[in-house]
């Protein structure tokens, strides 16, 4: 096996084990929650904390991945992130949590560029899509993760235990995976190296650039919509719809099973859907979704559970793509890993500031009404995603037709992360 296949499959693990990172946070939410009482205020506080966090570390974050290699930086961030997680999953009141949280936030923006880099690198290796399996990947991790804790938690499990010990487990595994990874940059075009007729780079070259702003905007439209069921699904199924924490869990294992349907079916639809289209289709169906979440808690009692599961499932499936084909046409412009930082701060805030805003709205006029957010912010991506995902497919630059690239480097079961 070749040294790149050997680091590409690491990679694609290290994005399932991520997956699993969070799906005891986003999980195990409901059963913070439960014991120290915390409320949409003190959840949403824990939340903007943990997204002021992954602020100040994901620019910082670009900066030295551009000096010492992303892999540094996961080295440091993955191993850390698990023992902060566990930490807060044994605490047994909100105070510590919502201290705690800021320094999870640090290690998740770490990992975010971390990762985005290490899969724009991947996708020019391969010669062809490969990010929305890799982020699959991730999504199949972060459902197996939370399936195995709706279990425990089912089986009777005490919470108290349960999550220290599942972060400390994921943690342990990540370590082993990042120190697998290569040392140096992924900033490199392996492709363009190997081409002498490769063009250069016809992408921005400012850090502030227009086009990379309005990347950043979309990824973060669609992280905000991500965010809803990551951090609020399982509670809004609690609090609103008045089911059992392990039911709340159950809703964030739907969301991201239908998410990883999609994106393990998103390479064949990226090459054979013109991509503007395809995330047009995308909001819609993600629309559809938050219409039905919406709904749920006015249908029969009976009903309402079953209402809002297929609501997640939609917006899952909905959102599953706009991230990796963002990211996959700042890749084909080779964006090095400072302006990628750009587009991955803005898009990923969108994801850990949009679940803060949601607390907020929800201590004024409720969870229910809340949601109304992530629904509005769907047809926002309706409209400005197409335009901008065309524009950015222009500047990939033309590569020469004789150039032979290597065979396939992916195998079908290599999917990648959020």
């Amino acid at each position: 096996m070749s040294s790149s296949l050997r680091s590409l499959r690491n990679v694609t693990a290290l994005h399932g084990s991520v997956g699993m990172l969070t799906a005891v946070w986003g999980a195990g939410l409901p059963v913070l929650d439960a014991r120290a009482d915390l409320g949409p205020t003190r959840l949403g506080i824990l939340l903007l904390t943990l997204a002021l966090g992954a602020a100040v570390a994901m620019p910082l974050a670009g900066l030295l991945a551009h000096r010492w290699g992303d892999a540094a930086v996961l080295r440091v961030a993955l191993p850390t992130a698990g023992l902060v997680l566990a930490t807060i999953g044994a605490m047994p009141t909100a105070e510590p949590m919502i201290a705690l949280a800021a320094v999870f936030g640090l290690c998740c923006g770490g990992i975010n560029v971390g990762l985005t880099s290490q899969a724009t690198a991947a996708e020019r290796a391969a010669g062809r899509p490969v990010i929305a399996r890799m982020h699959g990947c991730w999504t199949l991790g972060a459902v197996l993760g939370s399936s195995a804790l709706a279990a425990a938690l089912r089986a009777g499990g005490d919470g108290l235990l349960l999550l220290p010990a599942s972060a400390l487990s994921v943690g342990a595994l990540l370590t082993l995976l990042a120190l697998r990874l290569p040392a140096g940059h992924t900033d490199t075009d392996p492709v363009a190296a190997r081409d002498p007729n490769a063009t250069a780079s016809q992408g921005p070259t400012r850090a502030m650039s227009p086009v990379l702003l309005g990347a950043g905007a979309v990824a973060a439209a669609a992280f905000v919509v991500e965010g809803a069921a990551t951090d609020w699904a399982g509670i809004h199924t609690t609090r609103v719809l008045g089911a059992e924490p392990a039911a709340g869990a159950t809703m964030y294992a739907v969301f991201f099973a239908a998410m990883t349907a999609v994106r393990f079916a998103g390479d064949r639809l990226r090459s054979t859907v013109l991509a503007p289209t395809l995330v047009a289709s995308a909001a819609a169906t993600t629309t559809l979704g938050f219409v039905l979440v919406l709904l749920s808690p006015v249908v029969p009692d009976v009903a309402q559970v079953a209402v809002a599961t297929g609501g997640w499932a939609l917006a899952g499936a909905g959102t599953a793509l706009v991230w990796p084909i963002v990211i996959g046409s700042l890749g084909a412009a080779r964006i090095d890993a400072r302006r990628l930082s750009l587009v991955t701060t803005i898009g990923y805030l969108g994801g850990f500031v949009g679940p803060a805003l949601i607390g907020g709205l929800a201590a004024g006029v409720g969870l229910a009404g809340a949601m109304v957010l992530p629904a509005a912010l769907t047809v926002v991506l309706a409209a400005t995603a197409p335009p901008l995902v065309s524009r950015l497919l222009r500047l990939a630059p033309p590569r020469a037709p004789a150039v032979a690239f290597d065979p396939p480097l992916l195998t079908h079961s290599t999917t990648r992360a959020d």
